[in-house]
């Protein structure tokens, strides 16, 4: 009795236990900002993320900035396309120092990407080739610029949109998330003039590269007779790059390396029989490949301090719990006593016959003659009744 009384013990302070532990990590997980001022990165994303992932959706305010999208007055379907979108009226409606830009082909909020609606992204101007970036602004500044190439991949109109969203570090929409959408912009799309030289319609520019490694890209041109290549580091130097033809149509040449992660630009100017053609600038990024992280101490530093959060919670338990308490829980006595009360008492044999002089009658057992020697004497069992 005492032993399932104690196990039933155990049990209570376990499941008490749990319940502490999992208030414990609901505790840790929850976020106390609604906007998020460390951004997401860079990347491939819906309008809706920007008014839900990067904060509190039901916190969204109106951004004040204002978002203007510019592109060439030709845009010509399979060949790369630059569009500039400008943000406006920064640090001076809020205090903000990070900006995540979105360049859409809709407000759906979902499937709006310009992948979405058939334009191909090359370049999003950070060493990338996604549609939404993070930008870091100063005091100074009153207008940003971001540049995206594109690639339409059919003739006519399609529409771009620019979306921001950013949040405020002073004043009384300090940490406030506040999200902005531009009207559309309509892009007609046309056909490629006869003869242009231009970039093969299978040309994708490499976009990144590990920091101190060269690059020796290869173009692939139609319609080109000769090609020069301009490329640009940040400080807005432009230099000349050699560039050897491997074969019709093919021209290869070298960027140099870069000793710290930083962009180079670089871009084709490119003529023959017909009209000639200087491309848009393609973002090259230099990075540093992170090493890989061995894991294994932090899980195993996350699981130590659980096992220890446990033990001083049952250590807690156990104090707080005395055996007289969980003796009156889980004493069942009652209830056996109840049982055994209803049960029907085992009968009895009655007294035993007198066994004849000469002992018990052939075939007959001790517990035979004590159930029914009387009858045996009576002359039922071929007794002779005397």
């Amino acid at each position: 009795m005492f032993l399932c009384s104690w196990k039933g013990g155990i049990n209570l302070i376990v499941k008490r236990a749990k319940v502490l532990l999992l208030l414990f990590v609901l505790i840790l997980s929850t976020t106390f900002s609604a906007a998020e001022p460390g951004g997401n990165g860079d990347g491939l994303r819906d309008m809706q993320c920007g008014g839900a992932c990067h904060g509190d959706a039901s916190q969204n305010a109106s951004s004040l900035l204002t978002l203007s999208i510019e592109f060439p007055e030709y845009v010509w379907v399979g060949q790369p396309t630059e569009v500039i979108v400008e943000i406006g009226g920064v640090n001076a409606a809020h205090d903000e120092h990070l900006i995540g830009l979105f360049l859409l082909s809709s407000t759906n909020a979902n499937g709006d990407t310009p992948l979405d609606d058939g334009w191909e992204i090359l370049s999003d101007g950070q060493g990338g080739s996604g549609n939404y970036v993070e930008m870091t602004t100063s005091s100074n500044q009153a207008t940003v610029e971001q540049t995206w190439v594109l690639r339409a991949n059919e003739v006519g109109t399609k529409t771009l949109f620019a979306s921001v969203h950013h949040g405020d570090s002073s004043g009384p929409s300090e940490g406030r998330p506040f999200f902005g959408v531009s009207q559309g912009f309509a892009v007609n799309i046309d056909p490629v003039p006869e003869n242009l030289a231009r970039l093969h319609d299978d040309f994708t520019p490499v976009t990144s590269r590990e920091v101190g490694d060269e690059l020796s890209m290869t173009v692939h041109t139609t319609y080109a007779n000769a090609v020069e290549i301009e490329w640009r580091t940040e400080d807005g130097a432009v230099m000349q790059a050699v560039v050897n033809s491997t074969a019709p149509d093919y021209w290869q040449f070298t960027l140099p390396a870069t000793l710290t992660p930083s962009i180079i630009e670089w871009r084709a100017i490119l003529s023959g029989e017909g009209p000639s053609q200087t491309t848009p600038w393609f973002v090259l990024g230099s990075q540093i490949t992170p090493e890989p992280v061995n894991e294994m101490p932090i899980y195993l530093q996350g699981v130590a301090m659980g096992l220890l959060l446990f033990g001083a919670v049952l250590l807690l338990q156990k104090q707080s719990i005395h055996p007289e308490e969980v003796m009156k829980i889980y004493d069942e006595t009652s209830t056996i006593e109840a049982i055994e009360s209803n049960q029907t008492p085992e009968q009895t044999p009655p007294s035993a016959a007198p066994l004849p002089e000469d002992g018990l009658p052939p075939g007959w057992t001790e517990e035979q003659w004590q159930w029914y020697g009387h009858e045996y004497l009576a002359g039922t069992y071929g007794g002779d009744g005397q």
